[in-house]
């Protein structure tokens, strides 16, 4: 009896697991191409790391499986290159000084627009900031050589001279230093608006009766922001820190790239750009396959440490 029972128990739970599947179903099929990009993408290149450790030649065997293995000897290229300690400063310098001052605007500015009382001026406000997040790099720094250009162009020129008519005309894209000022500036205005999305998104979930409590008994504005708001925003908070952190070894190859020029490459280069332009341009592939699967493994051991770090801190992590 017990054995017809279980049976029966079985098929009931296999019935309405089939019901339910046939519900989503629809779902599925909207998340099929996604999962089908993502897999055509991001994880069918990670096979193509195996040149890394050859001396590639696609011309032998059958897409180069034939070619020479070589072990590690291309990281150790990378690793004794001279330009390595140079490489890993730099990007390292770009990508501390851009998390450092990209992090706290969107949260600020979320801040923000959640004491606005106007909604449509919030609507408003909200939707012209995160609109650039759509706009090419490649439009962005068309736009900031314009603005920064010695030609009739040049706002912030045309506005020295407004103020300084003698000033002397400066080619701002032109000196290495000024570089990192540019990287931050854009990154700032082309992505401020849209991570405001994530922290916006995480405080409709804080319970409105915290702060009528709060308010009841006595609380200004800011002691409410400061014990119901951030802490209510730590979570979000821990898992952005350790998307930004385990990218210290990868600062946004499009920016980076498409704000170079000839006169300052070689100042401003960082290890992605350094991977394209030995890799596509001089046709060294399995060498910067090297480079780029060593920047991928330390990115991978950061974000490890980054997880476990705040998961001890705050009980929050994505694994």
């Amino acid at each position: 009896m017990a054995t017809i029972t279980d049976k029966t128990h079985v098929a009931a739970k296999k019935k309405k697991r089939s019901i339910e599947l046939k519900k989503v179903s629809v779902l599925y099929l909207f998340l099929a191409p996604a999962i089908i990009l993502t897999l055509i993408f991001a994880y069918l290149p990670m096979f193509s790391n195996y040149i890394a450790f050859l001396d590639y030649d696609f011309n032998k065997g059958w897409f180069g499986f034939g070619s020479k293995f070589v072990g590690f000897d291309n990281f150790a290229k990378f690793l004794t290159d001279h330009k390595f300690y140079t490489l890993i400063g730099r990007t390292l310098l770009y990508s501390v000084t851009m998390m450092v001052a990209t992090f706290p605007a969107p949260l600020i500015l979320a801040l923000l627009l959640n004491e606005l009382r106007g909604e449509r001026f919030k609507k408003i406000v909200q939707t012209t900031s995160y609109i650039p997040h759509f706009v090419s790099w490649v439009t962005v720094a068309g736009l900031f050589y314009m603005f920064l250009t010695v030609d009739a162009t040049g706002i912030i020129n045309n506005l020295r001279q407004l103020i300084d008519p003698a000033a002397e005309r400066i080619s701002y894209m032109q000196d290495a230093h000024n570089f990192l000022p540019v990287l931050v500036i854009s990154e700032i205005w082309k992505e401020t608006g849209w991570g405001t999305i994530l922290y916006l998104a995480a405080l409709t979930t804080i319970d409105p009766q915290q702060y009528e409590a709060a308010q009841v008994d006595g609380a200004t504005r800011w002691q409410r922001l400061w014990y119901i708001t951030l802490p209510g925003l730590v979570p979000t908070m821990s898992i952005l820190l350790i998307f930004s952190l385990s990218g210290l070894l990868a600062t946004n190859f499009d920016q980076v790239f498409n704000l170079q020029n000839k006169m300052i490459r070689l100042d401003t280069d960082t290890i992605g750009v350094y991977t394209y332009y030995q890799g596509i341009v001089s046709g060294q592939y399995s060498y910067s396959a090297a480079v780029g699967l060593f920047q991928g493994i330390i990115s991978f051991i950061l974000i490890m440490l980054t997880n476990a770090t705040t998961k001890k801190l705050s009980n929050v992590g994505i694994v």
